[in-house]
């Protein structure tokens, strides 16, 4: 896999920061990304008779997962979403405000008495779509982290996983004391570095929506983009970049 154009936690960090001063806001990039996982999985599965869960994480790898379970409904899908934590990014937010009168979406938010609901749910799935962590990851799995991916590896599910498998770090690719074990990885723009040691992994990568003059200044040393504004536009405040 060393043929292939990965890249580091850091750039893709500066690369999602470009976008965004050029005009792209990370909701769209999510959008784009909920979207392509839910196209993989209209490509691999009857999607109206699989039992599809989402698994989400606070974070904006998370967003994406959100996306991705309205994505299925419009495909005539149903989908148990599973919020390991209700305190979600601001972009991560907007798209669980898109989902608030789906009917074909039930939510579940993970708590300290629902332990049993959960593992039932995520053992009686086909498919699960994995948003938990994505390459902000550089420590151990705490709970409740640990346990739900111990169900989504003890499961005899598919599993697809949002960018990068949960647990891994993204730029060496070390598993601190657990990582969900991805059948699948939808890859987010761009290989990130831990591929380089894992020959072995079924992928695709998928367009978010960041155009190529988005990563030509990094490599020709342009540190940043003036950011687009419309005329009359308010200075919006700054989306903090985390998978």
């Amino acid at each position: 896999m060393k043929s292939i154009n990965c890249v580091s936690v850091k750039k893709m960090r500066t690369i999602d920061k470009q976008a965004v001063d050029y005009g792209i806001p990370i909701h769209f990039m999510m959008e784009n990304a909920g979207k392509a996982l839910a196209i993989q999985i209209k490509k691999k599965f009857p999607i109206k008779k699989t039992r599809i869960v989402c698994i989400a994480g606070k974070g904006n790898n998370g967003g994406g997962i959100i996306s991705a379970a309205r994505h299925i409904t419009c495909f005539g899908g149903k989908v148990d979403l599973i919020l390991i934590n209700s305190k979600l990014s601001t972009a991560s937010k907007f798209h669980f405000s898109l989902i608030r009168k789906n009917q074909q979406i039930k939510v579940i938010h993970v708590n300290k008495n629902n332990k049993k609901i959960v593992a039932s749910i995520i053992r009686k799935s086909d498919v699960i779509l994995d948003g938990i962590f994505g390459t902000g990851t550089s420590r151990a799995m705490e709970e409740p982290e640990h346990s739900i991916i111990s169900m989504i590896n003890d499961s005899k599910s598919f599993v697809i996983s949002n960018d990068v498998p949960s647990g891994i770090d993204a730029d060496t690719g070390k598993i601190h004391n657990i990582s969900v074990n991805a059948d699948y990885v939808v890859v987010l723009h761009k290989p990130k570095k831990w591929m380089e040691k894992n020959s072995n992994q079924k992928f695709c990568v998928v367009n978010i929506g960041i155009p190529p003059e988005i990563d030509k200044p990094y490599n020709d040393g342009v540190k940043n983009f003036h950011r687009f504004q419309f005329q009359d536009e308010k200075q919006p405040t700054q989306t903090k970049i985390l998978g």
